[in-house]
């Protein structure tokens, strides 16, 4: 969990604020995944030794890692340490000023904000139907829910990190 340590030296506020968040939500992705690999030890030790395997151990597994993914993807957002594809940086070498709004505003905070929000919406949905998982019949919507907060999380954090680079830009100008 080192990254936080990463995010950068924004000072003031706003930048002790976001590595307090970046860590809440590292420490949160760790307990999830603790938990998985308890969960998954258990399922097995049950499984071979008493040939009683946790019912739905699989279906809890499958919905804590969607979130801890999300909230991953959060921390690397934060970090600038998400995945780029480099295709048009033959052309953005000739435009630099286009090439470093793009680089500042970051589709990624968009998209992570369009995604959160539509999967908050489809979470209301499921909530309202009733939707439950198959075997244990837990409720999907809370899992909906808290991967749209993790998203719109990552594009709070990636605009902020865009906007604090922008900042960092124009006072070396």
């Amino acid at each position: 969990m080192a990254s936080s340590r990463k995010i950068g030296p924004a000072g003031g506020p706003a930048g002790r604020l976001q590595r307090r968040v970046v860590q809440v939500v590292e420490y949160a992705a760790a307990v999830i995944l603790a938990g998985i690999m308890l969960l998954t030890i258990v399922d097995v030790v049950a499984r071979y030794l008493f040939r009683k395997p946790m019912a739905a151990s699989f279906e809890v597994t499958e919905m804590a890692m969607q979130v801890m993914i999300y909230l991953c993807m959060a921390v690397a957002m934060a970090g600038n340490d998400h995945i780029r594809v480099t295709l048009i940086d033959p052309v953005l070498e000739r435009l630099p000023r286009l090439a470093g709004w793009i680089e500042r505003i970051s589709g990624m905070a968009v998209a992570s904000a369009l995604f959160g929000t539509g999967l908050a919406v489809m979470g209301v949905a499921q909530g309202k139907a009733g939707e439950v998982t198959a075997v244990l019949g837990l409720p999907i919507a809370p899992a909906a829910w808290a991967i749209a907060c993790a998203l719109i999380l990552s594009a709070a954090l990636a605009a902020y990190a865009a906007v604090r680079k922008t900042h960092k830009d124009e006072r070396n100008d």
